[in-house]
């Protein structure tokens, strides 16, 4: 388990790190993580565990694909969660994901109020989810080059929501190889 939260904490500093400096996650940081994550899991568990670090790879790519063609997340935001699925299995990527969208609308929510357009940004969503689902109109909801008002990165989301399920992993007993 060591090997695999120091790989797993590496990966999501850089990812941090890259994000705030160029607000792109690098994939010569998640690429070799992936890799990483399941040779490790191959090494320590066998087949199942590169089973299990496989479906951690591939399920957060099916399940944030449509998030990421709405422009709702970036490409290395998702290719970050398969990351983390890949180092610490299926399991602990579910988890993470749910936790991390958990505390990136809490650390949104932290930045409308800052910025004094919580109600700006409301309105935009609104109407933005009334386009796609009444009116079936299909376009992205943001760009993510540069600075906007709107933009937050969300790497910081995933930290909190890797930091969580260590949390909830450790308290509540989510059993983990």
């Amino acid at each position: 388990m060591t090997i695999k939260l120091i790989v797993l904490f590496i990966t999501l500093i850089l990812s941090v790190y890259f994000d705030y400096k160029y607000l792109k996650i690098k994939n010569f940081v998640v690429y070799p993580a992936i890799l990483s994550g399941l040779l490790i899991n191959l090494i320590i568990s066998g087949t199942g565990g590169l089973k299990d670090s496989f479906f951690g790879t591939i399920v957060p790519f099916i399940t944030l694909f449509l998030l990421y063609a709405l422009r709702f997340l970036g490409a290395g935001d998702v290719k970050l969660f398969s990351a983390i699925g890949a180092i610490m299995g299926v399991r602990f990527g579910i988890y993470c994901m749910t936790y991390s969208f958990l505390f990136g609308a809490f650390l949104a929510l932290i930045i409308m109020i800052k910025r004094k357009n919580f109600v700006e940004r409301f309105k935009k969503l609104f109407l933005y989810l009334r386009d796609l689902f009444i009116l079936m109109k299909f376009e992205k909801y943001q760009e993510f080059h540069g600075e906007k008002p709107g933009v937050f990165r969300f790497s910081y989301g995933i930290l909190g929501g890797a930091i969580i399920t260590l949390i909830h992993q450790l308290t509540i007993g989510l059993y983990i190889v």
